[in-house]
């Protein structure tokens, strides 16, 4: 029987890396707590002086932590720094997923959002509560030309046993991720690469028939970009860059 997620147990995290972002995931977290009072939230800031890596402090059920990233970010005030910084995410979300997923029960739960959006009201996805399940935002290259088709990172929602096909898939994403910040490729020349293109690759071969649903979610909806004027679509539940928007250096 599927179940609506605000009705499930469900892990929230973000992090922000830099102190704009940092302001930014401030006014986001309210926003979470005021719709899903119940969610337990893992949240990072950073960075974090006084540690040989990247290190950010962790807010959690547990208390403050301290993580630092497995490879230097060597942050030299280019693209490269936001394309970087972008796939610390896949790290960020693979140490929720191990420390913190069982909060949600035996079926893991875990929950992304960007620090520049803000939920606008409950979250309505309906899923079945014991299935291998991830779910974005999703991109038709025939709504934006500029993009393939993929599930965007900015909502990300991951559900699984410990020890199943998503957790594999996170750390699969995570892997790569690492390793790309340590050697990052050449830049898309449409737009600035990130994490999402890297789960893309992870994702692309991988069907329903092999041992998860992967739920494209309406990007209006879930990841939600007000036009000129600051104005949503109606029905937005995820608005996204609501202050101005995202910078690339």
């Amino acid at each position: 029987m599927t179940k609506i997620i605000h009705e499930l147990p469900v892990v929230f995290t973000c992090f922000a890396y830099r102190p704009e972002y940092v302001a930014e995931l401030d006014g986001m977290l309210p926003t979470i707590s005021k719709y899903h009072p119940g969610w337990p939230i893992v949240a990072g800031r950073g960075p974090i002086d006084g540690y040989e890596l990247p290190t950010l402090e962790v807010e959690s059920p547990a208390g403050k932590q301290h993580w630092s990233l497995p490879v230097p970010l060597n942050l030299e005030g280019t693209v490269d720094d936001w394309r970087k910084i972008t796939r610390v995410k896949a790290w960020w979300i693979g140490e929720v997923w191990h420390k913190f997923g069982g909060l949600a029960g035996p079926w893991r739960r875990a929950l992304w959002i960007d620090a520049e959006a803000r939920l606008l009201g409950p979250l309505d996805i309906e899923l079945e509560p014991e299935a291998e399940v991830i779910a974005g935002s999703y991109v038709d290259p025939h709504d934006d030309e500029d993009h393939e088709d993929m599930i965007e990172s900015g909502f990300l929602f991951f559900q699984g046993a410990k020890g199943g096909r998503v957790e594999g898939i996170i750390d699969e994403w995570s892997s790569l991720c690492v390793s790309q910040i340590e050697n990052m490729p050449p830049p898309n020349p449409h737009w600035p690469d990130s994490d999402q293109d890297v789960l893309k690759r992870v994702l692309r071969d991988l069907t329903d028939t092999e041992g998860y649903t992967l739920l494209k979610l309406e990007q209006d909806k879930y990841n939600a970009m007000p036009d000129d004027n600051g104005t949503l679509i109606p029905g937005a539940l995820v608005a996204a860059w609501t202050t101005g928007g995202r910078s690339v250096v």
